[in-house]
């Protein structure tokens, strides 16, 4: 068994469950520090970051789920492309996040 081989290693599906819990972790630290900047500029920033995570959670858990076959989705409308939605719309929060923070240095 080869560590990097996608079907029998041990890494894809322990990656699978650690990357979403990553995300969560990350969103709750998010969400108390925007609490705790309530009322200034830096909350807007953090808002923004905590969206672009939510984001990233929803792709990680569309990954997790695979396809979505065998819970009523098919190959052609399949969570694989919902876990590319996620990605780009959690790309295009990061790129938004970013143009706002240098345009307001």
């Amino acid at each position: 068994m080869a560590i990097f081989d996608y079907d029998t290693s041990v890494l894809n599906p322990t990656l699978k469950i650690i990357i979403p819990l990553i995300y969560v972790g990350v969103i709750y630290l998010y969400w108390k520090t925007t609490k705790a900047y309530k009322g200034s500029k830096m909350q807007g920033f953090l808002k923004l970051l905590m969206i672009m995570s939510i984001f990233g959670f929803l792709g990680a858990l569309a990954r997790y789920l695979g396809h979505g076959t065998d819970f009523g989705f098919t190959k052609e409308l399949s969570l694989k492309w919902f876990q590319s939605i996620f990605y780009l719309v959690q790309a295009g929060v990061f790129i938004y996040a970013g143009k706002k923070f240098l345009g307001s240095s």
